[in-house]
């Protein structure tokens, strides 16, 4: 039976994929994944969404991990064209040795509070969203927002927990520009795609999916690119459906060491993106102060009322 990873490896690395997905040995991996053997393409999948695991344990362990015999493991190095597992792990730690020594420390403080639920889910949340913090975090962020700055329309879908971070990325995008469109609303799939249907160049879609991945999101966003929309994708790993598809990616851990996945990290990447963009014009600030004064008459203003 496979193990379950998120038992045993660092519940954040969207840094540590980005930086082995671009470095050359990432893109040798990623050219498996989408051209090699079904056990090539699953191996492939395990060491970008776990670079830092991989960079940190022995063959042995990444066997267990990821349910692929050592053998097999062996065989995928040298296909690469590397003598062996130990200089494949030196190659891996070389593009995140800047990020193993945190990611170790989380480890082993998850393992110690094994038996406090709560703490354990906070320490996570806290290391993933810090994790977030890196130059190139903050430059795809920059370049999303001028995206969508310059779009003629923005189109934003998500499905199942993904719908309500597309809802939240909606609603925060409306006040300040016009032809924000919240695909997957109502309706389900269907009504999605019809929606979908009067995207084209000019515009912008921004599609979300986290595990556990929705075929749905990942085959409309194809659909939307082939009619000549720009596809910005937020999820959690360079092997992730939609980031094989997409123009521009935006990289959020969704990793947690209980549940399934985590919706914080994917959270404070939105509210990240909604920050550089209305900062980024000041016709923003002046819309923003004008909706203010529109709503203050519908607050609460602390009286007895």
């Amino acid at each position: 039976m496979k193990n379950d990873p998120s038992t045993e490896i660092s519940p954040w690395g969207a840094g540590a994929a980005r930086h082995f997905a671009d470095s050359p040995l990432g893109r040798e991996v990623i050219a498996l994944l989408r051209e090699g053997s079904k056990s090539q393409r699953a191996l492939s999948d395990f060491v970008l969404r776990n670079p830092v695991f991989v960079a940190t344990h022995g063959i042995e362990d990444v066997s267990r991990a990821a349910a692929i015999s050592a053998s097999t493991i062996s065989r995928y190095v040298r296909d690469l064209g590397i003598e062996g597992y130990p200089a494949f792990r030196a190659g891996v730690a070389d593009t995140v040795a800047g990020l193993v020594a945190p990611v170790a420390k989380l480890e082993t403080g998850l393992a110690q509070g094994a038996g406090m639920p709560a703490e354990a889910s906070l320490g996570a949340a806290m290391t993933q969203v810090q994790a977030l913090s890196d130059a190139a975090t903050a430059e795809a962020l920059r370049e999303a927002s001028a995206m969508l700055a310059r779009a003629r329309q923005v189109w934003i879908m998500g499905f199942g927990l993904s719908a309500h971070l597309a809802a939240i990325l909606a609603l925060g995008l409306q006040p300040y520009r016009d032809g924000i469109v919240n695909v997957v609303q109502f309706g389900g799939t269907e009504v999605a795609a019809g929606r979908l249907t009067s995207a084209g160049p000019g515009d912008v879609v921004v599609a979300i999916s986290f595990p556990r991945y929705s075929s749905d999101v990942a085959d409309l966003a194809r659909g939307v690119r082939a009619m000549g929309a720009t596809l910005i994708a937020l999820t959690d790993s360079p092997a992730a459906p939609l980031a094989q598809a997409c123009d521009h990616l935006l990289l959020a851990p969704a990793q947690h060491p209980i549940l399934s996945s985590s919706c914080l990290p994917g959270l404070a990447l939105i509210e990240a993106l909604l920050s550089e963009f209305l900062l980024s014009d000041p016709a923003h600030v002046e819309r923003a102060s004008r909706l203010a004064a529109i709503m203050s008459a519908y607050l609460a203003d602390g009286g007895d009322g």
